[in-house]
């Protein structure tokens, strides 16, 4: 005789599990008279962070900010991926390509306590338009850096 059953499956997803983890639960699936019950067999998905991509146990994350800034240096609030914020401060001029890592806040790993980095890329804001005038001091300012 053949019993239709319904049983409720709980997964308890761990931090820092990524995408193409399996989860199985052996002989939980369909049966047939004279054969072993199915596997049922879950694969994990990533769903796309609206601030980060992961890379790894890394997360990356671009940051916006003026050309003055840029060159003169800034202080400013990251996002992090608890929804919290770190305050962190640049010194160094910001050009094309510039990262600055923050170790440990990034994914936690499954295998052990640690965390992957936060990776941060610097998108510079440039003017759109400058005055003779503006152009005249910005070269005078910048002539003995190029």
């Amino acid at each position: 005789m053949i019993v239709k059953q319904e049983e409720t499956l709980t997964i308890n997803v761990k931090p820092g599990w990524t995408k193409g983890t399996k989860v199985t639960f052996e002989g939980k699936g369909d049966e047939k008279p004279g054969y072993l019950p199915a596997d049922i067999i879950f694969t994990i998905q990533e769903k796309r962070h609206e601030l980060f991509k992961r890379t790894g146990d890394d997360l990356e994350i671009v940051v916006e900010i003026p050309l003055v800034k840029a060159l003169t240096g800034c202080s400013l609030s990251v996002p992090l991926l608890g929804g919290e914020t770190m305050s962190i401060h640049v010194s160094e001029v910001i050009y094309p390509g510039y990262e600055k890592v923050i170790h440990g806040q990034g994914m936690p790993n499954v295998k052990g306590d640690k965390r992957g980095d936060l990776r941060i890329t610097f998108l510079v804001k440039f003017p759109t338009e400058l005055s003779d005038e503006q152009r005249s001091e910005t070269c005078s300012i910048l002539a003995g850096c190029c």
